[in-house]
Formats: C-alpha cells, structure tokens, sequence
C-alpha cells in the first residue's frame, strides 16, 4: 500500500512538473521558474471549456477568496491560482494526477518545486450561497498548507 502512495506523490509530482510550465498562470502571479519560493500554495481550479454561470462564479470567488487573504503572498509567488481548462487535451495528465472527474478545486503544496501533498476541495460548491463561508473554506485551505511549513520551519 505504501508503494502506491510512494508512486501516485511521485506521479503527481512528475505531473505538477509539467503543470508549472504548460499552464497559463493568473496574470498577477509570477511564472514557476528558478526564483519561485522554496514553497508555495498552488490552487488549480480545473473547469470544462464552456463554463456555465455556476462555474464562472466558482472561479471568481476562488480569485477574489486568494487575492482577500493572502495579497503578500500572491505577489511575492508563495500562494498561486491557476484556472486549468480539464478537457483541454493538454491538460490530461493534471486531470489524471489530481482525478478530475467534473469541475474541481484542488490546492496543492508544493516544496521545492514538487507537489508534496494535495487536497481537492469540492465542499466550495456548497458554499456557493454563503460567499463568506466560501471565502472561509478556501483561505483556511491555504491557511493549512502555510502554517505546516512554518511549523517545519521551527
């Protein structure tokens, strides 16, 4: 069993490798490259390529619920947003990695430029109707994944 953990972190990370590159970023986050911080928050809202009203406004409380809690840490590269078209033939290997099935949130924690852990987050779409709520579960998601590293960090 561990085996197989051992190798979907390894494939995901693989994955995460090429996701850095090939996908386009949200124009106020920096590019992955050599200056990226040590580690970082990445959120990945993967959506269809016609996105309906519902899934328009997932992404843009997704972007507003980041740009609120972590304005430092969005422009200093810690904390990044992507939105990531899942049936984009180029993004299969994403959709496969983090097992999109329909629109999805995933907030990944990434550590020297390997996604060291990763969580889907589907509870936003309940949250829809309660927009503070929404802003609440999303910041606290990355919230967790900051505050692991500064405990690793003592």
């Amino acid at each position: 069993m561990r085996s197989r953990s051992i190798f979907r972190l390894a494939f995901a990370a693989g994955a995460f490798s090429l996701l850095a590159v090939a996908l386009p970023a949200v124009p106020s986050s920096p590019a992955h490259g050599a200056d990226a911080p040590a580690h970082q928050v990445i959120l990945c809202y993967f959506h269809r390529t016609v996105r309906c009203p519902t899934c328009k406004m997932v992404g843009s409380y997704v972007q507003e619920a980041v740009q609120a809690g972590f304005p430092a840490q969005m422009k200093d590269g810690t904390v990044k947003l992507l939105m990531v078209d899942f049936q984009d033939p180029r993004n299969q290997p994403y959709v496969k990695a983090y097992r999109v099935t329909g629109p999805l949130l995933v907030v990944l924690d990434v550590r020297d430029g390997k996604v060291a852990a990763w969580k889907p987050v589907p509870k936003v779409w309940s949250l829809l109707s309660k927009k503070t709520e929404f802003f609440k579960c999303v910041q606290s998601e990355v919230q967790g994944y900051l505050d692991a590293q500064e405990a690793a960090g003592r």
